[in-house]
């Protein structure tokens, strides 16, 4: 039941937190759910699916398809929930209490999503002079998976883009920088055997402790060589080892080692450093034991994921949106990283404004103020009275 004075966009809201699209399940009854909404309202809908068929982007152009444009973005997908860790409301049974909306996805992020869905499709028969291009994406949450297969769509639309808002849950600020972010899987492959006789295998355990060790140098540099940017916390660029397996018997010499390991990198350092130092140093800047038994064993690097970073200071931009938000006006860098260093790769001012708090998001009985969904949809309201006016150049 509709609570008074309650946000429009609610029911709709609650519609997808009641769908699971958890990064390891297809988000198309989702997107079949908005192309139906978006095709009420003679919007056509392309999609963009991944090489199993089973997820999809969405790009829709709302307003005139021939004159500038603002890029509007969320991603589809959440992060697991486990029921029994949840008290309030099971994950995917929204529920309204006391001046919050609870439910996975509530803060990140599909308030946003169905806030811009509710707003814009009401918004399109007024708009003949600019227009927005919404871009949902699948797999944010898997190290954005999916973003990157809607750039070459993009790109073909970019000569009319202006901007691009992420809805990130930003508490309604405006985050204009993060770091970038790349995640890489190293594989040491050794010789087997059995564990009696170790002269006569290459145990690619040992070896890959030595590549560990060599990541942790090569953090340390980072941390003690580049000059701080103060904005973000840690101030560095940092390199972190998450995971380690290897072996499959205690009798037996291991013939191969994975170590799963990222690298957060502050705007303006390049990513792929690590990667080339780390190749380029192996075996000779392990431990001088271990030289000898790597040199007989081969290292493998496979890059898992990446995303670059954010650092968006054309000030025209951020000021437009800070009279959107009608709060805070002062940018702030995000400790998380996201999709916009990708869509800035456009070449359009970008920046992360949406409802909700980064910290309820990925916990149980996540959860968003009600008062969020208001701001957020008033910050839409504003942002329909500017297209209607016609969209400023930012360059």
């Amino acid at each position: 039941m509709t609570v008074p004075d309650a946000p429009r966009s609610l029911p709709l809201i609650e519609d997808l937190i009641a769908m699971d699209t958890t990064s390891h399940s297809s988000n198309l009854v989702l997107i079949d759910y908005i192309v139906e909404r978006l095709a009420a309202a003679n919007i056509a809908a392309t999609l963009v699916h991944n090489e199993a068929g089973d997820k999809a982007n969405l790009i829709a152009e709302i307003g005139p398809r021939d004159g500038p444009a603002l890029l509007v973005s969320g991603h589809t997908d959440v992060v697991p929930a486990d029921p029994a860790q949840w008290t309030i409301t099971s994950p995917f049974e929204p529920r309204r209490l006391e001046g919050r909306l609870y439910g996975r996805g509530s803060a990140d992020m599909k308030a946003f999503i169905g806030i811009a869905l509710e707003r814009l499709i009401a918004l399109h028969p007024r708009l003949d002079k600019a227009g927005i291009v919404l871009a949902l994406s699948f797999d944010e949450e898997l190290g954005c998976l999916g973003a990157p297969l809607m750039l070459p769509h993009l790109g073909a639309l970019a000569h009319r883009l202006r901007g691009a808002i992420i809805g990130e849950p930003t508490g309604m600020r405006i985050g204009n920088a993060h770091k970038g972010h790349i995640a890489m899987r190293a594989t040491v492959h050794g010789r087997g055997g059995h564990s009696g006789y170790p002269e006569r295998g290459v145990n690619a355990i040992d070896v890959a402790a030595g590549v560990i060790s060599r990541l942790r140098q090569l953090g340390n540099e980072k941390r003690g060589i580049d000059a701080p940017d103060t904005r973000f916390d840690p101030p560095y660029s940092t390199v972190h080892t998450g995971l380690v397996a290897g072996g499959d018997a205690l009798n037996k010499i291991p013939d191969s080692c994975r170590i799963d390991f990222e690298m957060r990198t502050l705007p303006g350092q390049d990513p792929e450093e690590l990667i080339r130092r780390l190749s380029d140093d192996f075996p000779q800047a392990l431990a001088a034991d271990l030289v000898p038994l790597a040199r007989q064993a081969r290292l493998t690097l496979e890059c898992l994921s990446q995303y670059p970073q954010l650092d968006e200071n054309r000030d025209s931009y951020l000021a437009w949106i800070a009279e959107l938000t009608a709060g805070d006006a002062t940018p702030m860098p995000l400790g998380f990283g996201c999709e916009a260093g990708l869509f800035a790769q456009l070449g359009v001012p970008t920046v992360v404004c949406g409802p909700g708090n980064i910290h309820q998001a990925h916990l149980p009985d996540e959860y968003i103020d009600i008062d969020q969904i208001l701001h957020c949809e008033r910050f839409f309201d504003r942002l329909g009275e500017r297209l209607v006016q016609g969209l400023p150049d930012f360059t």
